[in-house]
């Protein structure tokens, strides 16, 4: 492997598409292939979902924060709680709209809650969505 980039890949594509079981499958094997949010390499910094971050259209972005919100409601732990959470907010960045999904609007309090009893990276990642739709959370 030479790249964070190279876990999952091969569900990057079909991820792009819209398809939300390969964007659960990318997530998984990135999470569990390395479980941070960043990576060091050879004098730069990863972020664990850039290529998704760079490529996906807006529309796709936006129809997949419901299932990414179901994700990070569903984590438990911090690692993959504070991903999922990273995702969810690049996906908001990406989806280049600040009408809010009805999942994100239902189980926003219940994701700050959490992200609040962890601390750290989940608490900026709730600052990035909330910024992002103007406090309208």
């Amino acid at each position: 492997m030479s790249s964070i980039l190279d876990l999952g890949k091969e569900h990057l594509h079909e991820a792009l598409e819209g398809n939300p079981e390969e964007l659960k499958a990318l997530f998984r094997a990135r999470v569990s292939g390395w479980g941070k949010t960043y990576a060091h390499e050879e004098e730069m910094t990863v972020g664990l979902f850039n290529d998704l971050e760079q490529k996906i259209e807006p529309y796709v972005a936006f129809s997949l924060l419901s299932e990414v919100v179901e994700l990070a409601a569903s984590e438990e732990d911090f690692d993959g709680f504070n991903c999922a959470l990273d995702l969810a907010s690049s996906l908001v960045v990406a989806s280049g709209t600040t009408e809010i999904p009805g999942a994100l609007q239902a189980k926003f309090s219940a994701l700050e809650s959490k992200a609040v009893s962890f601390g750290g990276e989940p608490v900026d990642s709730i600052a990035v969505i909330r910024g992002h739709y103007r406090n309208a959370l």
